[in-house]
């Protein structure tokens, strides 16, 4: 067994307190709007702060160590022994498809983590388009990427956050922007779904050996290796830019950290450029190619040419390919009107070892249909982002039972009615059903009482006046939809 150069120390130790002089003394502020404060929603900050925790030992390429000679219990290439303040930028890209609104809080999380990192000078973070038939877009403006630094002395690093889920993954733009970051500044993709899934995402990936040839080197420098025995001077100059893509988890982080620190060979996954754009991306990396978007179906999803798949199939499909713990949070989501704030306060609430992994998978299956507006305001606390496919939410709800309907009736009671008021009331009328209880329908609270009528469909067998009520709501939905869908003189 070959050691690689640097020492390396596996410990479950936490970091030690940062130097005040090295603290970021820009206030942080939260990127994504967290659901209200009064929900008391689980942090993700805990989980994030041991993933990001690996990057500090990056402080080792800013200078010399001071080596203690304190004895052999002093721990080595400790990042806080420096005696220079670290000079890196953090720039977070955040995918923003509807299928990453799951992550929106891990992204908040991630950020604020980099932000008391004593490795980080600055953190930003810049949003991604991800929608049909555009080109990938950037707020705040991400041109100056393309850029050397300004400041020689400073380093950049990239990060990269999706779940490669969207047609923009299908679109020559982003890859080409993707290889002309690379040529200045440290790029990598945190890849929100597990690895196993990964096959299943637009965003294609591919296993390597590579080496940086020196240390910190910018992606451009790092060269692969067709196998272990293979010597350094015969490394393959990589045919597309090297870009690593990780798991959102410590020990995928630490491998990448020991591919820019020790010279070694490490095994790593990396983005598979398009055969068409490999050449492009490198011969050109401050060019953004032509093309037009091609479709992208969500994983699990039928392509355009396998026939449509019906509810009940649709539904079955996803109990077999998700944890247990999985679909009974989908069934529990098909108890509310939905958005990113209603899922993670389900989530949160009713399933409390539930992860934004869990959501994501929902997310990321066909039960559900998005649109394109999301909720990313305090003021769209209570507007619908999410529904279920025709008849998906009926096939869920055939597998609960009333117990859970009624803890989650009180759930969004208990939460929801100053940001949704059409649920003021919504448990007791579950428990009570009477048709002149139920309000007069709207346009503003249709999307409610279309779950409500569900409810109560699915309540049917526990009483007559659940069955009666269920079906003179859903007549009342049918006239009013027939209403709204009738023109002047049509």
């Amino acid at each position: 067994m070959t050691l690689p150069e640097d020492r390396w120390l596996i410990t479950a130790s936490p970091l030690q307190n940062a130097m005040p002089t090295w603290r970021n003394s820009a206030p942080f502020v939260a990127e994504f709007t967290e659901p209200p404060a009064c929900w008391e929603i689980s942090s993700q900050a805990p989980a994030m702060e041991t993933v990001m925790a690996p990057l500090n030992l990056l402080a080792q390429l800013e200078g010399p160590l001071e080596h203690p000679d304190s004895g052999v219990y002093e721990i080595p290439l400790d990042p806080f022994a420096l005696s220079f303040s670290p000079g890196w930028d953090l720039v977070l890209v955040v995918d923003t498809g509807l299928t990453m609104q799951a992550w929106f809080s891990t992204a908040n999380a991630i950020a604020a983590c980099a932000h008391d990192l004593p490795l980080f000078r600055s953190v930003r973070v810049i949003r991604m388009s991800n929608r049909q038939g555009n080109p990938p877009s950037f707020t705040p403006d991400a041109s100056s990427l393309s850029a050397a630094p300004a400041d020689a002395s400073r380093r950049c690093m990239i990060l990269l956050l999706t779940d490669g889920v969207g047609p923009v993954w299908k679109r020559q733009e982003l890859f080409a922007l993707l290889g002309a970051w690379t040529v200045h500044h440290i790029v990598a993709i945190l890849q929100t779904l597990p690895h196993p899934a990964w096959e299943l995402a637009a965003l294609s990936t591919r296993a390597a050996r590579l080496r940086a040839p020196e240390r910190g080197c910018t992606n451009r420098a790092l060269v692969s290796h067709d196998s272990e025995e293979q010597d350094a001077a015969e490394a393959k100059l990589p045919a597309a830019p090297l870009i690593p893509v990780l798991e959102l988890r410590k020990r995928w982080v630490e491998q990448w950290v020991r591919l820019l620190l020790s010279k070694a060979r490490v095994h790593q996954h990396v983005v598979e450029f398009p055969p068409d754009l490999a050449e492009s991306a490198v011969a050109a990396p401050g060019t953004c190619l032509g093309g037009t978007a091609q479709d992208v179906f969500i994983p699990g999803q039928a392509g355009p040419s396998d026939p449509p798949l019906t509810a009940s199939e649709r539904v079955a499909a996803f109990e077999t390919a998700v944890p247990e713990g999985t679909f009974r949070l989908a069934i529990r989501l098909a108890m509310a009107p939905l958005n990113r704030y209603v899922m993670d306060l389900i989530a949160d609430k009713s399933h409390p070892f539930a992860t934004p992994s869990d959501l994501s998978r929902i997310l990321t299956s066909n039960l559900l249909v998005a649109y394109e507006q999301p909720a990313d305001k305090p003021s769209s606390y209570g507007r619908v982002t999410f529904d279920f496919a025709d008849g998906v939410r009926q096939c869920l709800l055939a597998q609960s039972d009333s117990t859970q309907t009624y803890q989650t009736a009180d759930l969004l009671e208990r939460y929801l009615p100053q940001v949704m008021p059409a649920l003021a009331g919504f448990a007791s009328r579950l428990r009570k059903p009477r048709p002149e209880a139920l309000p007069a329908v709207t346009l503003q609270n249709l999307p409610y009482l279309r779950v409500e009528a569900n409810l109560l469909s699915a309540l049917s067998a526990e009483s007559a006046a659940h069955r009666a009520t269920a079906d003179h709501l859903r007549t009342t939905l049918t006239t009013h939809q027939a209403g709204t869908q009738r023109t002047p003189g049509g």
